[in-house]
């Protein structure tokens, strides 16, 4: 089935990409005896696991209003975020774990030329795939897709990690293992509380951030017969943006007049800022100030 969205599109290719890398870098490991490596390959798969829950996320987001979600389905990919941040928390964790223990037991580490070649090989697809989805997720506005970019990217830097750890490893070093193991292990923790703290937010009612809720007021004002607004209020839903404002216009003006207006604020505003879902414009007269 060929996927038209480009989110669902690239985060198919990553489930694809990062599922090979995780078991080839993990069957190195295991048999080079790096436990850098099975790390970084516990990362690769993780990276899969998240991916698989932001297609789901995006896929049931999609799902128009019913009885019970009169606003939609969107924070569905804000679960996703959640669950990805979560499921990252916890391979910190064990990859933290089993560093610790390796650092306890001792290292032996088998370094060889095909071991050096898949590190280069890991590195560079990691990061051409992370700066595709990056990019992707912003084109479309799925923030969950920026973030699982952003995941992949630490896969990136995992894989640059454990390579340098090995030219350490080749020059007589074997700690340097464990110790770029645990690296790995504070970057896949940190990478999941600001995940959780983005999707935590988003699910709090955040603002769209200052320039947003600037660009709604000066699209508002831009609206022929708007004479000012006020009282605007905006909050992230998933990928997308719900708003409400009051819009001053003539006292003067008739009711058809003042709806045709509403009506057009609406459509320029969901024309102009990228993300906007729904807005709700209110009419109230403006009240002119009295002179001397």
């Amino acid at each position: 089935m060929r996927l038209k969205d480009p989110a669902e599109r690239i985060t198919v290719v990553s489930i694809i990409v990062t599922t090979f890398i995780g078991v080839v870098e993990s069957s190195a490991g295991l048999l080079s005896g790096s436990v850098a490596f099975v790390a970084a390959g516990v990362d690769a798969f993780t990276d899969t696991v998240t991916s698989v829950g932001v297609i789901v996320g995006l896929r049931v987001s999609k799902r128009p209003p019913d009885a019970e979600h009169h606003y939609g389905h969107l924070q569905a990919e804000t679960l996703a975020s959640l669950f990805l941040a979560v499921v990252l928390f916890i391979a910190g964790i064990r990859v933290a774990y089993s560093a610790t223990e390796r650092l306890y037991l001792g290292a032996v580490v088998q370094t060889t030329f095909e071991i050096f070649l898949l590190g280069v090989l890991a590195i560079s697809v990691l990061w051409i795939l992370a700066n595709k989805k990056i990019s992707t997720g912003r084109k479309t506005g799925n923030l969950s897709v920026i973030a699982d970019g952003y995941h992949t990217l630490s896969d990136s830097v995992s894989a640059l990690a454990v390579f340098v750890g090995l030219i350490f490893v080749r020059q007589g070093y074997p700690n340097a293992d464990p110790i770029i193991a645990l690296g790995i292990s504070v970057l896949i923790t940190w990478w999941s509380f600001r995940i959780g703290r983005d999707a935590l937010n988003i699910l709090m009612g955040a603002s769209p951030g200052h320039k947003v809720m600037s660009d709604i007021r000066k699209v508002c004002k831009s609206v022929p017969g708007v004479l000012d607004c006020h009282k605007l209020r905006a909050r992230r839903v998933g990928s997308r943006i719900l708003a409400d404002l009051h819009v001053l216009v003539d006292p003067e003006m008739s009711i058809r007049d003042a709806h045709e207006i509403a009506t057009k604020v609406e459509q320029r505003l969901k024309a102009k800022i990228k993300g906007l879902a729904s807005v709700v414009v209110h009419i109230e007269p403006h009240r002119r100030k009295s002179r001397g």
